[in-house]
């Protein structure tokens, strides 16, 4: 059905009734006022009715039912339509519809999630790109005074202290195409890795079979193959090129539609806060969602390579060397890790290098045998007010060690400090990831078979309980097997584990890894808290670089922190950034008094520049309550019909303290940086935070590990696990690293241990 709305413009989800009340509820939520356009003028309604006949279809009986709802509503208490009422009665019905008070078929709950659904879309139409629809002529950024999509910045611009408008010039995606990257070569082994995928093969066994050649099957697919193993790698999304990779905030970034990650869009996992409770419901996010594709997520990530502490690898005694056994909280399942940091240092160092990390040498609790390759990302105004503030503490602010090249390093280009990085993947290649490397230099020994497109859908075991390879579908549809000596399960956690518990069989009736009741166990996740201020008069412009450019602290992460004084177990990494695109300055938290509609969102919004943030990373403690199994009830939506993972997870007390004492650590530095106001963001928002661990333990101890220190599985032989599930324990420092370092180790052992068979 097509329909025209008021203004005239086609309308094919929404009818004519319906496009009114709509309009006028946008421009309520987003009013013209003296300073600019409002939601009308900047074409919000033509992006919510492209959105709802494609992308957000599934949308379509919500706004039936809320802009019925709507103008019910004002014809009962006003006696005319909602679009027919003055601003002030059309703002007390949004008041009512925002917290729940509306008359109709929708209860309370129900009326504040449509709210805040309605609000995204707002959000969206206001500020996501213009080829959405929405955005007229860029007249939502140019409201901001956001210059838009630029592929560059100054040093200068890094730390102007007036804001940096570019002259005026606001550029979009279109504008920008033309400049994107092209390489041949990468298209090339595109089409190979895709016929790969479709030839007629054979289920010859193979020596190593990779299931995903993501962040983590992408890095060992080298390692393997330069053994002069028989390597396969199955891969189920794309291999995306640089061009591939575009400044696409709405479409692609991971707080957004993460159009990079398709399959786990269709896959969500579900969540509970108690094994009590009877159903689950879709997991939220505190951070965002995962890629499917070759290099996975280290293809968007913010490239934060960190090393863990010493002492991070020995936690339990640790802690309970210095505080004794009964300091750890009830359930806590807390232990020591089965390799030091003294055998990982070698491997930390190797990565540092053949990614290219740029940093320095000054965090006091950090020593390299080697220093790293490339000096750190440039200064930034926010993160030069954040290291006076905190060096004036006495703390020990540094550069954010990056994979990010600040010179030519490997190949490939400098950075040119763009903006639109973090969560979108890179275009030039400046930003390291397997699928700039290792997977290429895998192919070229002629070792390395990767196919994209395909599927895993189980492990294959023989008679005696061991892996032997998998089962798995094609882009066709069609079901394959391969056998492989070694079946290395290379996903992210969430997949690895489902596949495990789907592949049950007699010997292993709860799942691979099972056997004594510990796969899916002690889950880890983080919550990624904040703290914003308000500076006025002070102009941050952090959209001139990517979140890469960052300064940090692991004064509350390092072993001499005396977490115990102030009533909690663990600590955090405190850190600034740049990177504040449309969409994320839409999204921030709101400070107390701020209306998330209306004319003080709007306002408060304007001062974008004005917002400085200090963001909290937090140590989690492992608890036997927290775990991933199966949802019993609800399958996956590829069409493939698969149980997705169910988990079981609540923020407990000690995390609760934890955060409320950095809250006000980081309120206190921010309030020491010149801020005149500051606000908290929520300590919790849900699960999937990209650093998602546990639930696979490595250690010596069968009964309660499900794998042994070299990522072999305990009860299955032949099956062995890449990825963040085999951590004991989630320091408050971002994980990448330390998870390649660990399979590395484990790829190396494995790989010398396949070739000296076959002498």
């Amino acid at each position: 059905m097509t329909t025209s709305s008021s203004s005239g413009a086609a309308r094919t989800a929404l009818t004519a009734t319906e496009a009114r009340v709509a309009d006028a509820l946008f421009e309520r939520l987003f009013p013209t006022d003296e300073n600019g356009p409002g939601a009308r003028a900047i074409g919000v309604l033509d992006y919510v009715d492209r959105a709802l006949a494609g992308h957000d279809s599934r949308f379509v009986p919500l706004y039936q039912a809320v802009l019925a709802g709507v103008d019910a509503s004002a014809r009962s208490t006003f006696g005319n339509g909602f679009a027919g009422l003055r601003t002030d009665q059309q703002d007390a019905l949004v008041q009512h519809f925002a917290e729940g008070r509306l008359d109709g078929p929708l209860g309370t709950e129900e009326q504040q999630l449509a709210f805040a659904q309605l609000r995204a879309h707002l959000q969206e139409g206001l500020f996501a790109d213009p080829a959405y629809g929405g955005n007229r002529d860029a007249a939502g950024w140019r409201l901001l005074g956001h210059p838009g999509v630029w592929l560059d910045n100054s040093a200068e611009e890094n730390l102007s202290a007036e804001p940096v408008t570019k002259g005026g010039a606001v550029c979009t995606l279109a504008d920008v195409a033309d400049a994107l990257p092209h390489d041949e070569a990468e298209e090339d082994w595109k089409r190979e890795a895709y016929r790969n995928a479709l030839s007629p093969q054979s289920t010859d066994e193979v020596d190593v079979l990779l299931v995903g050649v993501g962040a983590m099957g992408g890095l060992v697919a080298q390692t393997f193959a330069e053994a002069g193993l028989r390597v396969v790698g199955l891969e189920a999304g794309p291999w995306r090129g640089k061009d591939d990779f575009r400044p696409d905030e709405l479409g692609d970034a991971y707080y957004a539609r993460a159009g990079l990650g398709p399959k786990f869009q269709l896959e969500t996992p579900r969540w509970r806060q108690d094994a009590a409770d009877p159903e689950s419901l879709e997991a939220t996010f505190s951070l965002g969602r995962m890629v499917n594709g070759v290099g996975g997520s280290a293809g968007h990530y913010g490239a934060w390579l960190r090393r863990f502490h010493p002492w991070h690898f020995r936690p339990l005694t640790r802690i309970t060397e210095q505080y004794g056994p009964d300091i750890l909280p009830e359930d806590c399942t807390l232990t020591d890790w089965p390799v030091t940091y003294e055998e990982l240092e070698p491997y930390y160092t190797r990565l540092e290098h053949m990614i290219g990390v740029a940093g320095d040498e000054s965090n006091p609790y950090i020593q390299r045998s080697k220093p790293l390759p490339m000096p750190p990302m440039r200064p930034f105004s926010l993160g030069e007010r954040f290291h006076a503030a905190t060096a004036d503490r006495g703390l020990h602010p540094h550069p954010v060690p990056a994979g990010v090249n600040t010179v030519d390093y490997g190949g490939r280009p400098a950075t040119t400090y763009s903006a639109w990085s973090n969560g979108l993947g890179t275009s030039s290649g400046e930003r390291w990831h397997p699928g700039l490397g290792p997977v290429p230099q895998a192919m070229e020994t002629g070792n390395f078979e990767l196919r994209t497109h395909c599927r895993v859908t189980r492990v294959l075991l023989d008679s005696t309980g061991a892996a032997v390879g998998v089962e798995y579908l094609d882009p066709s549809g069609r079901v394959r097997t391969q056998h492989a000596r070694a079946v290395i399960l290379s996903a992210y956690t969430y997949e690895n584990l489902r596949l495990m518990f789907v592949s049950a069989d007699s010997k292993h009736p709860d799942g691979l890894g099972n056997n004594t009741g510990q796969l899916g166990k002690h889950y880890m996740t983080k919550m990624f808290a904040h703290v914003n201020g308000f500076f006025p008069g002070v102009y941050f412009n952090r959209h001139t670089g990517p979140a890469a450019q960052g300064e940090v602290l692991d004064d509350f992460v390092a072993e001499e922190f005396d977490f115990a004084a102030h009533g909690f177990i663990g600590g955090a990494t405190l850190g600034a950034e740049q990177q504040f695109l449309p969409l994320q300055i839409s999204r921030e938290s709101l400070p107390p008094g701020v209306r998330p509609w209306g004319r003080s969102y709007r306002d408060h919004l304007l001062g974008w520049q004005h917002q400085g943030v200090v963001r909290i990373q937090p140590d989690s403690l492992p608890y036997a309550g927290h775990f991933v199994d199966l949802d019993p009830r609800h399958r996956d939506r590829s069409g493939v019909g698969m149980p997705v993972v169910r988990v079981t997870y609540r923020l407990r007390e000690n995390e609760r303290r934890l955060a409320a004492w950095m809250g006000e650590q980081a309120a206190g530095i921010l309030r020491e940086m010149g801020a005149a106001t500051t606000w908290e963001g929520p300590h919790f928002t849900g699960v999937g935070s990209s650093h998602d661990l546990g639930g696979c333990r490595f250690g010596e101890d069968p009964t309660g590990t499900v794998m042994d220190p070299w990522l072999a599985v305990h009860d299955t032989p032949g099956l062995h696990v890449y990825g963040g599930a085999a951590f004991p324990s989630c320091p408050g420092i971002n994980p990448t690293l330390t998870i390649w370092a660990v399979v590395l180790r484990a790829a190396e052992k494995l790989a010398r241990d396949l070739s000296g068979s076959l002498v």
